[in-house]
């Protein structure tokens, strides 16, 4: 019984590991207003086909752009960001090379790239 145990351990640490996303850093403008909290406002992170974006904290209103690397934008929406909020973009789509991510509205300007 604690073979099977060990090995269902083992399997589903290998598991969790395998299906680690790739975070964006996403890094501030300086006009922008910082907290003072260690924690990160707003996080990207890009899982097979899928980008989320996890609100740690409360932003209000702001739009969510990907551009592309000629500039063109492929994905934009407000959105109310509220902590605890996980907004997911479906990036089946998108061609495979570089982007840029961007948060913003008048007191949040969160930028990074990711590749795909």
């Amino acid at each position: 019984m604690k073979k099977i145990f060990l090995l269902l351990l083992v399997f589903c640490c290998s598991l969790a590991t395998s299906m680690k996303a790739d975070e964006v850093d996403l890094s501030e403008n300086l006009n922008s207003i910082s907290s003072r909290s260690l924690l990160k406002p707003v996080q990207a992170f890009i899982n097979d086909q899928t980008i989320e974006v996890d609100f740690n904290s409360t932003v209000g209103t702001v739009v969510v752009s990907i551009y592309d690397e000629m500039g063109n934008v492929v994905y934009q929406q407000s959105v109310n960001g509220v902590a605890g909020q996980r907004l997911l973009i479906d990036a089946f789509f998108f061609n495979a090379g570089n982007y840029t991510f961007e948060i913003q509205n008048s007191k949040t300007d969160l930028t990074g790239s990711f590749e795909i």
